[in-house]
């Protein structure tokens, strides 16, 4: 059940984020006129982008730790503090923290931090792509 629930969460943090990063186009599409300005534009809207996405699956763990077969946190006094911090965690790294998953919740854990990875580096390629076509500019 872990497992399954992590796929569609991942898959909607992968279609999220594609559509996020559209939106991004756009905005910074209007500031080509000053390719320093949209590098600038980009960094602050993926940086946005990604704090959204990690509170997304922080909220995510919140209604599932309400589950009791979904497992637990130890190490969680029950503040949202702890669930933003495991969450951006396992969202940037591996996921290794004073907080352990324990129970189905892990394999959520697992996928989030290989959606993490994923989305980072296509964040990556795009603001390197932006990056690239300012520098063409000059």
């Amino acid at each position: 059940m872990g497992l399954l629930i992590g796929i569609g969460l991942v898959v909607s943090l992968g279609v999220g984020h594609h559509f996020a990063l559209i939106g991004l186009r756009q905005i910074t599409a209007q500031a080509r006129e000053r390719p320093h300005r949209s590098i600038i534009s980009v960094f602050v809207g993926l940086v946005a982008i990604h704090l959204t996405e990690i509170l997304l699956f922080a909220g995510a763990y919140h209604v599932l730790l309400t589950w009791n077969s979904v497992g637990t946190l130890a190490g969680h006094d029950s503040g949202w503090q702890d669930l933003v911090y495991f969450s951006g965690i396992n969202f940037t790294t591996l996921g290794y923290t004073r907080l352990e998953a324990q129970g189905p919740i892990r394999m959520v854990s697992m996928m989030q931090s290989l959606g993490g990875f994923m989305v980072l580096t296509w964040s990556a390629t795009f603001i390197y792509t932006v990056w690239k076509r300012a520098q063409d500019g000059f």
